[in-house]
């Protein structure tokens, strides 16, 4: 691996070998307005705080927070955004960033999300290994959302429609094209996650997914720590929680001190 690559993701995850990253980058790919969001720069202020170690964010959003991001946080691009008002495919990935450009924009890694079940699968798939050619030649941290296509439907919605199945398919296959990181959604099973994550070969985060109630977010954390999971990239559910610092306080306190989600939730009481 490059030493550009290695000090990257050691900023990436933390000395516990954590990652947490707050995905402050919602209003690229979605025609809802959420307010948690609306200020990206107090957003990660918040999720800074209560100890995330990183921020997803647009190419804008990373010039304009540059000033207030601290030193010690990783910076990752978020590479699409999607034509959300579109008749034909409203979640079609259009990418809004080079790597060489989010390099120039301070970022430590970019992020995209992939859909291999599409009819444009094949296009997806062949985007994923051009961006590992090109974070490999720059020395940055690639991290793809190996997730459910439609993500912003329920969890319970995507599984019943797509299954576990395509998730280890997703996973394995980002893993062999050669990104570093994957985040993927929880497959509602724990034995099934933990197949998937054992699948992959390298790290695997839990996506955020839809905003639920905070407790049962709180042990899905509990359920996929223990499943082997090396932290999470979530946005909704810090961001339009009651206190976005605390949450995100105790969504890493899960991880690094492996407290179960009654100890969690005491946090943000």
């Amino acid at each position: 691996m490059p030493s550009g690559k290695i000090i990257r993701m050691n900023r990436v995850f933390d000395e516990k070998g954590v990652c947490i990253i707050f995905a402050g980058c919602h209003h690229m790919t979605s025609k809802t307005i959420y307010p948690g969001q609306d200020d990206v720069c107090k957003a990660i202020e918040l999720a800074t705080n209560g100890g995330a170690t990183c921020v997803n964010i647009s190419k804008g959003f990373i010039k304009k927070c540059a000033s207030k991001i601290k030193p010690h946080i990783a910076v990752l691009n978020y590479l699409p955004v999607y034509p959300a008002f579109s008749k034909v495919n409203p979640i079609k990935t259009v990418v809004s960033s080079t790597i060489e450009e989010a390099l120039i924009n301070g970022a430590d890694g970019v992020v995209t999300p992939v859909d291999f079940y599409s009819e444009d699968a094949e296009e997806e798939m062949k985007l994923v290994a051009d961006l590992v050619r090109e974070c490999d030649r720059y020395g940055m941290v690639f991290i793809v959302e190996a997730e459910f296509p439609t993500f912003y439907d329920s969890n319970e919605e995507n599984i019943k429609k797509y299954g576990a199945d395509y998730l280890m398919f997703a996973t394995r296959l980002c893993s062999e094209l050669g990104v570093d990181v994957i985040s993927t959604n929880y497959t509602g099973d724990f034995d099934s996650f933990v197949k998937i994550i054992d699948f992959a070969k390298i790290p695997v985060l839990i996506n955020g997914g839809t905003v639920v109630d905070q407790y049962e977010f709180l042990k899905m954390i509990e359920i996929v720590n223990k499943a082997g999971a090396k932290g999470c990239l979530i946005g909704r559910n810090i961001s339009e929680a009651p206190d976005p610092e605390k949450m995100t306080k105790a969504i890493g306190t899960i991880f690094r001190e492996n407290i179960s989600a009654d100890q969690a939730f005491n946090i943000l009481k």
